[in-house]
């Protein structure tokens, strides 16, 4: 029984030899199989990465060249555009002023060649005109000056009569007139107005002292225009039955002093005394 199961050992140990064998091939048949599959499923898989990949890079590289052209670009066309409106505006800028350049070098020219005599008179006539306005005020001082001026007369009279009767000459509008000739108006009051050679002469009484002393203002219907009126005053005094007056007539216009001087001689003293029945002068 033992030399049998060697003999079945013995007999079966090539067949399991074959088949572990032929096992072992197939296996490795298939490994290798499966490896080249593998490495050719790699090999697939990494040139469809390196495709992807250059695919990518290409890509890449085209995103890259265009912005690059882009940036390019747009470097190149900014600075075009930017000198382009420069070249606008000072052009649109330039061509006005060039034109108001024109424009005022003509006038200038124009000026030049017209105004230089003219310029000359017209400094001339300001000289003349200035030289009008000095004189102008010159002359309005001179006017002013003359005009502020006044004269005054001063008359001694000796009259045959009484201070009562000489004052009732001067003052009394009825005796007043009698001796003038004329009609005359106004009662012997202070601040009291009165007229005599019916209107011609004409004041207003300052101040009385019955028999001793008359001042009232005096004026005319030639007095000049704007003049202030004059002021007459007489003074009285006794003397041995007769009457000294003094007559002193201020702020009279220089151009008509002489006028009235002989006119209160013509129309006053004489007439009084040939009233009081004395002819002496």
């Amino acid at each position: 029984m033992a030399t049998k199961k060697k003999k079945s050992t013995a007999k079966k140990s090539p067949a399991k030899k074959v088949a572990k064998a032929a096992a072992a091939k197939a296996t490795k048949k298939t490994a290798k199989a499966a490896k080249k599959s593998a490495k050719k499923t790699a090999q697939k898989a990494a040139k469809k990465s390196t495709a992807k990949k250059s695919t990518a890079k290409k890509a890449a590289t085209k995103k890259t060249a265009a912005k690059k052209s882009a940036t390019k670009k747009s470097a190149t066309k900014t600075p075009a555009k930017k000198s382009a409106k420069k070249a606008a505006k000072k052009a649109a800028t330039k061509t006005p002023a060039k034109k108001s350049a024109k424009k005022s070098a003509k006038k200038s020219a124009t000026k030049k060649a017209t105004k230089t005599p003219t310029t000359k008179s017209a400094k001339k006539s300001a000289v003349k005109k200035t030289a009008k306005k000095a004189a102008a005020k010159v002359a309005g001082g001179k006017e002013a000056s003359n005009a502020n001026a006044t004269a005054t007369v001063v008359q001694h009279v000796h009259l045959p009569a009484s201070t009562a009767e000489v004052y009732a000459l001067l003052t009394d509008p009825e005796a007043h007139g009698r001796v003038t000739g004329s009609v005359c108006t106004g009662a012997p009051v202070e601040g009291g107005a009165w007229t005599a050679g019916s209107g011609y002469m004409s004041g207003v009484y300052e101040s009385l002292s019955a028999n001793h002393r008359i001042v009232t203002s005096w004026r005319t219907t030639e007095w000049p225009k704007g003049a202030p009126d004059s002021r007459l005053e007489f003074l009285l005094e006794e003397d041995d039955g007769a009457c000294e007056l003094v007559m002193t007539h201020a702020g009279l216009p220089p151009s008509q002093a002489e006028a009235y001087r002989q006119g209160w001689i013509d129309f006053y003293w004489t007439p009084i005394r040939a009233t009081l029945g004395d002819g002496e002068h």
